[in-house]
């Protein structure tokens, strides 16, 4: 009765396969491949789990290569989430050790978060994820989102949330992760989850870049062990910078993003500013930033701050709006600070944390002249101190992702958590095989010295005791 059941629903699989066949081949013939995606591939996943399928332009076929890995990523921004669904093949979730191909996004959108509505813009990525969920659901999460935010897996009352020194007050004590991670879960496999900041992944997504020597953005590998990162690449550690609305620091060394108490929060590092600066610090600092904010990176940095600044030079009292900047020519005075803020971070980051190279991005940094002038003020301020190379732009440079940086961040986040989740069951299965061969020897040694004291027991009182006797 079983089998009859079982050819019956076969039947009807395949009669729903064909159905599907031929509307994925008149919907990709009017440009909707994305949702096709969604369909073939669930069509792919109802089918006999012995045949190996791919989707390729809305329609399944069958080839000798395995079923691709689908990744969903989020990169939380304080105007808007970018959200993404990909695809890589199994083979290159594994630490082959060489570079591997970019993982092709299916499917993204942008989502509206700069209102005070939190809940609003997370059912917004719910449904989308929902709306391209494979059967038996996605196999990685990744989630770089700005902070404060608990990134401290064994602290679980607040991994994943926002946490209450943000200040983006409606965001404060939100919970990103289990909404997220509820509507990509399904129950073919587990789901692995990775949760960073904006700036820590973007830094993880550049050490790869860098360590692996990859001419093209597209293809990024995905080292795990330090032994084979370290004996691979020429550098240990990066840092990523955004100047923007505020300035984050990202940091990563020997292939793992830092963390400790919480993350690292450089922009609010003290700087020394240019001489006769008379500016009070940005309003954003005065409540609960270090130093309120005065004399800081992104309190000289940050658009908020040059837009507060530009306000008092020309003694305007109402607020600007920062939209203002790019208005601003090349060589006006607020342009100075901020270089000087940038390149004392630069200057710091070198000096303390001894990094290899520092990556810079963000809204001002789209300022082209800026670089170049971070470059050399930062040669400046370390007076000789430390060897440096003739070309700069090795040392410090602008991002190779461009503007999907933070994407790409949680894109390395969602396939890193795979590899790492490999690695850590590879792990298990070595230290059980070296347990259960330790347990074997032991047992086998333990089994031959019991053996020779009963012998020698029995030679002692079996066989020499009644003899001694007589």
């Amino acid at each position: 009765r079983k089998i009859d059941v079982w050819n019956d629903s076969r039947k009807t699989l395949q009669a729903l396969l064909k159905k599907l066949k031929r509307t994925l081949g008149e919907n990709s013939e009017s440009g909707e491949k994305d949702r096709d995606f969604a369909l073939s591939f669930s069509c792919c996943k109802k089918t006999t789990a012995r045949t190996r399928q791919t989707v390729r332009s809305g329609s399944c076929t069958d080839t000798m290569e395995a079923n691709p890995i689908i990744l969903a990523a989020v990169e939380g921004g304080g105007t808007s989430f970018r959200v993404a669904v990909c695809r890589v093949p199994h083979e290159h979730t594994k630490d082959s050790g060489t570079a591997s191909p970019w993982p092709e996004i299916l499917a993204r959108t942008e989502i509206d978060s700069s209102h005070d509505h939190p809940l609003v813009t997370l059912r917004a990525c719910v449904d989308f994820f929902e709306a391209y969920k494979p059967v038996g659901g996605y196999h990685a999460l990744g989630i770089a989102c700005f902070g404060p935010l608990g990134v401290n897996v064994a602290r679980v009352e607040d991994y994943g949330r926002i946490l209450a020194t943000s200040p983006k007050a409606a965001w404060r004590g939100v919970d990103l992760l289990t909404p997220l991670a509820t509507c990509c879960r399904g129950d073919t496999h587990a789901l692995v989850t990775r949760v960073d900041t904006d700036v820590n992944a973007p830094a993880l997504a550049e050490y790869y870049l860098a360590t692996q020597r990859v001419k093209h953005p597209g293809a990024v590998a995905y080292p795990v062990d330090d032994a084979v990162t370290s004996a691979s690449s020429e550098i240990s550690s990066i840092a990523y910078v955004t100047v923007g609305t505020g300035v984050g620091v990202g940091l990563v060394v020997h292939g793992q993003p830092v963390h400790g108490r919480m993350h690292p929060e450089g922009g609010h590092v003290a700087v020394q500013p240019l001489a006769n600066d008379v500016f009070p610090g940005y309003s954003w600092g005065q409540k609960n930033c270090p130093y309120e904010g005065v004399h800081t990176v992104e309190g000289l940095a940050s658009s908020v701050a040059l837009t507060e600044r530009l306000a008092q030079l020309q003694q305007i009292p109402t607020p600007l709006s920062r939209s203002v900047l790019a208005s601003l020519p090349d060589d006006h005075e607020v342009w100075d600070h901020a270089v000087n803020a940038l390149a004392n971070l630069c200057v710091t980051l070198l000096l303390t944390l001894s990094m290899e190279k520092i990556v810079m991005g963000g809204g001002i940094l789209r300022r082209a002249l800026l670089l170049p002038r971070i470059q050399a003020r930062t040669v400046e301020l370390l007076n000789g101190y430390l060897p440096l190379p003739e070309d700069m732009s090795t040392l410090i440079a602008t991002s190779s992702f461009g503007d999907d940086i933070g994407l790409i961040g949680a894109m390395v986040l969602a396939q890193s958590s795979l590899q790492l989740n490999e690695h850590t069951r590879e792990s298990r299965k070595r230290h059980e095989t070296l347990m259960k061969q330790t347990a074997f020897k032991h047992g086998l040694w333990h089994g031959m010295l019991v053996g020779a004291v009963g012998a020698a027991l029995v030679c002692k009182y079996v066989w020499y005791g009644p003899r001694t006797r007589k």
